[in-house]
């Protein structure tokens, strides 16, 4: 199976690592979730790694994201849900998170907005310079 990954991904999380707690919150299952990070190199940037099983609930329910949030020892409301879909979003904020919508994935600026993502990016990488 081929995966995409966005363009400086990689490097804005070797940025972060050790300045934040960080986790993948993926809807998909344990297999899809660990081979996508494992192709590119990309598990050890990550304190928890929560997949469509790991919860009773996945998104848009808030147990996913609270979970990692527990997993990170961080209360939710200090964690930064980022996610490409409305999903992503009513998850994080549903949860109590703070949201920001990417749009370098399948979600539109418009529905992201209106499901009230408090901070909208073209690219996941842009975080770099909002967390500076």
């Amino acid at each position: 199976k081929k995966f995409m990954l966005v363009p400086g991904v990689d490097e804005m999380l070797k940025q972060l690592q050790g300045r934040y707690p960080m986790a993948v919150v993926s809807a998909r299952d344990e297999q899809g979730t660990l081979a996508f990070l494992e192709q590119f190199g990309l598990v050890k940037y990550f304190d928890a790694v929560i997949t469509g099983l790991s919860a009773e609930h996945t998104k848009p329910y808030p147990d996913p994201v609270l979970l990692a949030a527990q997993k990170m020892n961080v209360p939710a409301e200090n964690c930064l849900m980022i996610g490409d879909t409305t999903v992503d979003i009513r998850a994080g904020k549903s949860a109590g998170t703070q949201t920001v919508g990417v749009l370098c994935g399948f979600g539109e600026e418009p529905e992201l907005k209106r499901l009230g993502a408090d901070l909208i990016l073209s690219d996941t990488p842009k975080l770099l310079e909002v967390l500076k």
